[in-house]
């Protein structure tokens, strides 16, 4: 199979060295006073044609310059300038002439509200040519952000540009999706966007400091035909097998009211929703109960014999010039069964090899309320109420054979019922003293219940059956005084903050009784954070520190400084080298204390020590970034490097072996260290008198983990260890069917190794080529997938298609046909899965040949 790519990527080696000579377009834009414009946008077109056509774009420097290079062969250009505060201006300009400029901007004189006047300040604007990226109306933000230098896209959703987090999209300058990311990504249409913006430093004008550096947010203006108007859309689809996908959407955006609803179902496994998104209104306080118990109903889990979704998203926002009230609720149902064989292995000994099939339901609903009040011109009243509740059930039927210290068979029966409901509510009270100094109240609460009741028996063995009940609550207050001093360049924040961490937790079993375990822990601190943010010249800086007083029931009391700094060096606009330190704390999960933890009738968690109730690890980080992106020469590249120290971690060793029963144990070790590096970097080029553009791009991921833990009772040194290369080429023609094609090849490569010998190791080659197109008509996307795996010497490749045609009949109907996973689907390859999890001092392999192919035919509407 590999012998069929080498045409494929001949050609596209081939055409990266066709592409003409370039004329450089230089210059600096200056207002009336002589003084420097920075950051204004820059957008060249050719002329020559009726309809102009962006060439390419760029930005100003701090010193007001600019400089862009263009093909040489276009008779003809225009620069159209636009900055933030200034009218715009465009020059027309024949390319034999001067292509030096000086050009002048007209102040804009715009009557602004009193609080929005400070939060443009010190506001970047990156303005996305959307029209030059060659989209079709079907495509989502999240293909607009793919191709945008500088922008991240991660796991469920999360967004970074320039290494910094985006956590709001703005439509039409109002606040619709705050930690939303995932339902904005894929179900913002291209069709609807008029302009879309990456807006640095942004400050909603409901928020009172003086930071001068702030976090971006991206903005969607919309066309005129979507605003004030409601629009819907359905997608009803039925095919092969019995599959079926039902997806709705509708939005209504306005100056002052925007909602925005999506609902899918389908037993497909496709999933809307992102586990980051609906637990941020509590995530700074909850559990690792609340998390483990959500997990399920967010992964994308296609290795499953049947897998059936349900998700929901209602988002209400109406913001006036003294108040904004925000609604979002979430709702997911999922009912997923699956058949998987693990290995487990401790060092190069096979322990257990197991086939287990399990069921899991389950429904879980998510509401947040947010209020933000003007009281006064100086006085800001915010108020966010949230609440989650989670209800879920699994069952399972697992056949193991244990090979340690004899072999013996197994076959068990369980159920795990597992609950959790949370609520917390979050007022933050901010009140202008000066023109200089503003004082927060801040005061915050959680409320959080978790219960699991677990059963387990053996169905070819005489023995007792297991019922574990499991039980716990966390309360948490904070509340805190703070006060904030604007300095010339520079902002500083100081107050006392108290908080108060009371849990309880209750362990019991039925039937086969061993004993009860009650846990309770009463944590307060009292906190003086100092906080610093400002500039000087090229310079960033954020610095904070908490001097920290731990009080503990147990325990005497302990001190702690809590750090978080960061600096930013400015090369240019988008040229950034960035450093990072933190220093901080955690206490350990209540729910991993408890004396005797069942998992399976043959697995148990053993913890004889609770003296750690009240202990906790100390974890240091260290960042350096470098983001260098040009949009003008269609080139970026980044650089980011981690490195963390985890002392006195807890972690869940193999601590034993007898009478078939696997004895594990949660036990602290001094210290884990994890060194990550993520690098990529992307080059385009547009080739000959038509532009057709190439992309050459690729990346890097190695992670490196070291850190102490124990063998046959004696401490052993382990190592994880990572690689993940990755190349991709993409082209892109001009006025062709195939608006665009591209390779990507990917290597994953996973060592576990201990004590210096490689006990485990996992390759993974991935090559995808993909392929679409569209029309006034038709859209139409292609996926073949290749991987080959290397598991332990064991080699075999899976190949799979995927397949997407739509056509338009009209504006309001179209038909399409969606395939994912073909090959398989229709029995023409021989698939497997296979996964490798390093945990503690065990290695555990998952292997299932369920997949969720499926071949469907969608009718779509819209309103």
């Amino acid at each position: 199979m590999p012998k069929l790519l080498s045409p494929i990527i001949f050609s596209f080696c081939a055409c990266m060295v066709v592409y003409g000579q370039q004329a450089k377009v230089t210059g600096i834009v200056k207002n009336r006073k002589e003084e420097p414009v920075p950051y204004a946008n820059i957008v060249i077109n050719n002329t020559v044609s009726d309809e102009p056509s962006i060439i390419t774009y760029g930005y100003t420097d701090e010193q007001g310059r600019f400089s862009l290079e263009i093909p040489r062969d276009i008779p003809s250009i225009s620069l159209n300038v636009t900055a933030i505060g200034y009218q715009e201006t465009t020059i027309p300009k024949k390319l034999h002439e001067n292509l030096q400029f000086t050009i002048y901007l007209e102040e804009k004189v715009t009557q602004l509200e009193e609080v929005v006047v400070k939060a443009k300040t010190n506001e970047d604007v990156l303005d996305l040519e959307i029209a030059t990226m060659n989209l079709s109306k079907e495509k989502t933000l999240r293909d607009v952000l793919d191709k945008t230098e500088g922008v991240i896209i991660g796991e469920e959703g999360a967004i970074s540009y320039q290494g910094k987090q985006i956590n709001k999209i703005l439509i039409n300058r109002k606040e619709v999706f705050i930690n939303q990311n995932k339902v904005a990504l894929d179900n913002l249409d291209y069709e609807i966007m008029d302009k879309v913006q990456i807006i640095d430093n942004y400050k909603d004008k409901f928020s009172i400091d003086f930071d001068r550096i702030r976090d971006p947010v991206i903005n969607i203006d919309t066309k005129s035909e979507f605003k004030g108007i409601l629009k819907a859309e359905l997608n009803a689809g039925y095919g092969f097998k019995d599959k079926y996908s039902f997806l709705g959407k509708g939005f209504f955006f306005s100056d002052k009211f925007n909602a925005f609803i999506t609902t899918h179902t389908n037993n497909t496994g496709e999933k809307e929703l992102s586990q980051n998104d609906v637990l941020s209104s509590v995530t700074k306080y909850a559990t690792a109960s609340l998390n483990n118990t959500l997990q399920p109903f967010f992964i994308d889990d296609n290795q499953t014999r049947k897998n059936f979704v349900s998700n929901g998203s209602l988002t209400f926002r109406w913001q006036g010039d003294k108040s904004k009230t925000g609604i979002v609720v979430y709702h997911g149902n999922i009912h997923t069964e699956r058949e998987v064989n693990y290995r487990t292995f401790a060092a190069d000994t096979m322990i257990e090899k197991s086939r287990s099939q399990n069921t899991r339901k389950g429904n879980f609903i998510s509401a947040t309320a947010n209020y933000s009040h003007f009281i006064s011109s100086n006085t800001v009243l915010q108020n966010k109420l949230s609440t989650v509740l989670v209800d879920q059930k699994r069952t399972g039927i697992s056949m193991d054979t244990l090979f340690v210290p004899d072999r013996t068979y197994l076959m068990e029966q369980n159920r795990n019922s597992p609950k959790n409901f949370a609520i917390s509510n979050v007022l933050e009270l901010t009140h202008l003293l000066g023109d200089r100094v503003a004082f927060d109240l801040d005061l915050d609460y959680y409320y959080g219940i978790f219960s699991r009741d677990y059963e387990a028996r053996l169905l070819n063995i005489n023995a007792s059956d297991i019922f574990q009940e499991e039980r716990s609550s966390k309360r948490y207050l904070l509340a805190r005084g703070n006060f904030k001093f604007k300095l010339d360049k520079a902002a500083l924040n100081t107050g006392v903050v108290f908080t108060n961490n009371i849990e309880s937790g209750s362990l019991e079993y039925r039937k086969n009784s061993n004993g009860d375990t009650d846990l309770k822990r009463n944590i307060a601190t009292v906190g003086v954070p100092l906080y610093l943010s400002g500039s000087m010249k090229k310079l960033d800086y954020r610095l904070s520190m908490t001097p920290t007083l731990i009080i503990r029931d147990r325990d005497d009391n302990q001190n702690f400084l809590r750090m978080v700094h960061n600096l930013t060096y400015n090369f240019e606009t988008q040229n950034k080298l960035g450093l990072g330190i933190s220093h901080d704390y955690r206490f350990y999960g209540l729910n991993s204390l408890y004396d005797t933890i069942v998992k399976s009738y043959n697995h148990k968690v053993i913890n004889t020590n609770s003296d750690n109730l009240e202990k906790f690890s100390i974890k240091d980080e260290l960042a350096v970034s470098w983001f260098n992106n040009n949009v003008a020469r269609s080139k970026s590249m980044h650089i980011i490097y981690r490195y963390n120290r985890e002392r006195d971690f807890l972690q869940s060793v193999l601590d034993s072996i007898s009478d078939n029963m696997f004895f594990y144990s949660n036990r602290i070790f001094d210290k884990k260290q994890t060194h990550t590096l993520n690098t990529g970097g992307k080059k385009g080029f547009y080739l000959g008198n038509a532009y057709h553009r190439l992309n050459v791009g690729g990346d890097l991921n190695l992670s490196h983990s070291r850190y102490t833990t124990a063998v046959n009772n004696k401490v052993a040194l382990a190592e994880v260890s990572s690689w993940k290369p990755g190349i991709e080429i993409t082209f892109a023609p001009r006025k062709f069917f195939m608006t665009e094609t591209g390779n990507r090849f990917e290597w994953n490569q996973l060592f576990f190794d201990l004590d210096g010998n490689e006990t485990n190791r996992q390759s993974v080659f991935t090559n995808t080529f993909s392929a679409e197109g569209f029309g006034d008509k038709i859209n139409w996307n292609f996926d073949f997938i290749y991987r080959i795996y290397n598991i332990n010497a064991d080699t075999f490749d899976v190949p799979d298609v995927n397949l997407n045609f739509q056509y338009d009949v009209s504006e309001k109907l179209s038909f399409s046909i969606k395939g994912q996973s073909l090959l398989t689907l229709f029995k023409l390859n021989n698939y497997n899965f296979v996964n490798t999890i390093s945990d503690g001092n065990t290695v555990t392999q998952i292997a299932t040949d369920n997949n969720l192919g499926y071949l469907l035919f969608y009718t779509t509407f819209n309103f």
